[in-house]
């Protein structure tokens, strides 16, 4: 699961195109909530990212990519605070009845988020609603996340 994460995160970031002088910031974290599982959000440019969950809950396993465009609130709040939504994918198996059911879909995510200035640490609250082609979907996924800041944006 790492190894596709990682792949993924990479086409991600090949596939858009962010100026040289942008300096890029990755994040890496746990997520509370449905999925339950470590998340991983690398920014392009100040309002572009790509965001990977490996997730854990009720007998599934799942991978989900994400992009997500960022805006900005700290004008009219305080510093450091802002709102971001996208969408993306999933695969991942699922336990039924004794066999395993491949899960595949879309997602789609809204959330709020801070960052510390003090402190290199991200929090967010989401929305994940996710759509599978094979079996219900799931609309009510809400998360936490906290993750810490590897490098800082301009």
């Amino acid at each position: 699961m790492r190894h596709c994460a990682i792949t993924v995160l990479m086409i991600l970031g090949f596939a858009t195109g962010a100026p040289a002088q942008e300096t890029p910031r990755l994040e890496a974290g746990v997520r509370l909530g449905l999925p339950l599982g470590v998340t991983g959000r690398y920014f392009f440019t100040e309002r572009s990212a790509a965001e990977a969950i490996v997730g854990l809950y009720n007998k599934t396993a799942s991978l989900t990519a994400l992009y997500q465009h960022h805006f900005d609130l700290s004008a009219l709040t305080i510093q450091g605070f802002g709102w971001y939504a996208g969408g993306g994918a999933h695969i991942g198996t699922r336990e039924t009845e004794g066999s395993q059911e491949f899960l595949a879909g879309v997602d789609g995510i809204a959330g709020i988020n801070y960052n510390f200035s003090g402190i290199p640490l991200n929090l967010s609250l989401d929305w994940k609603p996710a759509i599978h082609f094979t079996t219900s979907s799931e609309l009510a996924e809400f998360g936490i996340s906290a993750r810490y800041i590897f490098g800082r944006r301009k």
